[in-house]
């Protein structure tokens, strides 16, 4: 099994990606658009804490169902921290492995992230640095 952490802020460029590479047998989990159908209040504790355990158990009903997990961070919460992303290698099996998928054009504005997620590839089993799609 695969988990990836996709970093691209634009879903229907990732869409574009699995389309084209044909990708079967994997779960999306969209952090933002799951905020939206669940209409999570990001400042009430105890709604995300709520989220959080949704979160949890997709990714865990998809490990057992042994689909490769595409994980989309929300970019545009306030809170967003690459180090705390790194910490969902935690939730996986030793066997499984940790990717990193990043769509490199879309995070030219921001040389922050970019160096960041950069300078922790070492980190990553594999990565897929895409210039464009």
């Amino acid at each position: 099994m695969n988990f990836f952490l996709t970093f691209c802020k634009t879903r229907k460029k990732f869409d574009k990606y699995i389309k084209i590479n044909r990708i079967r047998n994997k779960a999306i989990i969209d952090i933002k658009n799951m905020i939206d159908e669940e209409n999570i209040d990001v400042n009430n504790p105890d709604s995300m804490y709520y989220f959080k355990v949704l979160v949890y158990r997709k990714i865990q009903i998809s490990i057992e169902k042994n689909k490769d997990i595409y994980y989309i961070p929300n970019f545009s919460s306030p809170n967003f921290n690459v180090e705390q992303l790194l910490n969902l290698k935690k939730l996986l099996r030793a066997e499984d492995n940790f990717n990193l998928l990043l769509f490199h054009n879309e995070f030219l504005n921001n040389q922050e992230i970019l160096e960041h997620i950069l300078s922790n590839v070492d980190f990553y089993n594999t990565s897929q640095i895409i210039e464009d799609y």
